[in-house]
């Protein structure tokens, strides 16, 4: 799933730009969006901010407030269980607000977010909407081990192959933290090319959200439970420093 956060002050046409990109990257598959909340949620009021969301073609909206509160379909979820949620469903999240989140960011106005910025305006009329499109397939993936595993599945015949393992190791704990995406690359292709694995998916998840560690997710989908636990513990003693 490509995520995109969309910061700016007051009236500098966030929800504007939230609505045109939902409208267009539904084009090109299924958007959920989240909006950061100040204060109490105003549920789908016409000519309001989720409501004009879900106009535009959102698959779901959830509203989230600093102190924890929101409004949708779910219990107490924060930013990062959102966003995991919507991994395994959705191709697009777009998010309004969270200028202080490591997320890739569409600025408004004159404000400095937290980096990764993709691209600035002064407001949503000066914005390119192609060129922010074209941007989101460039940004790294969010996925969880459960959005992988559905990808897998998706791509393997409906008769065959339906034993899953999965693990989640985090980068501190790799052999060495130098150099991640290559080792992950690598520990990626000795998995699919294993002897008894149907598919594989080794991916690393940078951290975008306080509190999270950036982790490495192995995925295999075998024919037999024992070959696919197998290969997977067989890969993380290649990545995972022993002591």
């Amino acid at each position: 799933m490509k995520v995109l956060s969309v910061v700016g002050p007051s009236d500098s046409g966030k929800t504007t730009v939230v609505a045109e990109l939902v409208t267009r990257l539904g084009d090109h598959g299924r958007v959920g969006t989240v909006k950061r909340l100040t204060h109490e949620p105003d549920i789908d009021t016409e000519g309001k901010d989720t409501a004009r969301h879900r106009t535009a073609g959102s698959v779901r909206t959830v509203g989230l407030t600093d102190d924890g509160g929101w409004f949708g379909t779910g219990d107490g979820w924060t930013l990062g269980g959102v966003l995991d949620d919507f991994a395994c469903k959705y191709d697009f999240a777009i998010v309004e607000g969270f200028s202080d989140s490591n997320l890739p960011k569409v600025s408004l106005g004159d404000r400095s977010p937290a980096p990764p910025v993709v691209t600035t305006a002064t407001d949503a009329d000066e914005l390119d909407f192609g060129d922010v499109v074209d941007s989101i397939e460039t940004v790294p993936s969010y996925e969880t081990p459960t959005s992988l595993e559905t990808e897998l599945r998706d791509s393997s015949p409906s008769d065959s192959r339906q034993v899953t393992a999965t693990s989640t190791v985090p980068v501190a704990e790799l052999s060495s933290a130098r150099d991640v995406p290559t080792q992950v690359n690598a520990a990626d292709r000795r998995l699919r090319s294993a002897d008894g694995v149907g598919e594989a998916r080794v991916h690393y998840q940078r951290s975008l959200l306080d509190g999270r560690d950036d982790v490495v997710h192995l995925v295999v989908l075998a024919d037999d439970p024992k070959r696919a636990n197998e290969a997977i513990g067989e890969e993380l003693g290649r990545l995972v420093e022993t002591i």
